[in-house]
């Protein structure tokens, strides 16, 4: 192809590509190329309702909930780090808020135990969980309901390692809310 023609093509690409068009043809033998990005829609987006993300809740009704949460991790000691998933849920035939967690502990050394820490605050109060799990087989269950009129503000999580030879709990992660009531 002569360089004029070379040139010219070059000009038509970069025309289609600052107009907005996805019209582009690449030849089989041609390195690969970074995607470019489609025009920006300047269009004026509706402001959106607040949403709940998983875990989260509105502060109006907590109809529906049904969500996962984590895994949130520990911090690593000696190459390993312990884990904690669960979910939420309504039992809507009693009105009940629904809260689990399971704790896993693998690959750690055998004086090292996943220790977890649930702390939940209501309007009225606020109280904490701990968890122990030793050893790579299974889980840790933690599990606890309240009714409807005493459904938590939030619940927050920290995965950490108890030393069963010291007592001390090292290696935390960080708070995490498993669990949060969004007002709208």
């Amino acid at each position: 192809m002569p360089r004029s023609t070379r040139h010219l093509a070059g000009l038509a690409v970069l025309a289609v590509v600052a107009g907005g068009l996805a019209a582009l043809s690449v030849p089989a033998q041609a390195a690969p190329t970074a995607p470019t990005a489609a025009a920006p829609n300047t269009a004026p987006t509706p402001k959106a309702a607040p949403t709940a993300g998983p875990g989260e809740v509105t502060a109006s009704s907590y109809i529906g909930l049904d969500a996962d949460w984590g895994p949130f991790y520990s911090a690593y000691r000696n190459g390993a780090q312990a884990m904690v998933r669960g979910r939420v849920w309504e039992d809507e035939d009693n009105g009940s808020f629904n809260f689990e967690a399971r704790l896993y502990d693998r690959n750690s050394s055998a004086r090292l135990c996943a220790y977890l820490r649930v702390k939940v605050r209501t309007e009225d109060s606020t109280w904490s969980r701990t968890l122990k799990k030793c050893g790579p087989d299974g889980y840790a269950r933690s599990y606890f309901h309240d009714w409807e009129e005493d459904v938590p503000e939030d619940v927050r999580v920290q995965v950490c390692y108890r030393d069963t030879v010291t007592r001390a709990i090292t290696s935390c992660g960080g708070w995490w809310h498993a669990y949060r009531r969004i007002t709208p």
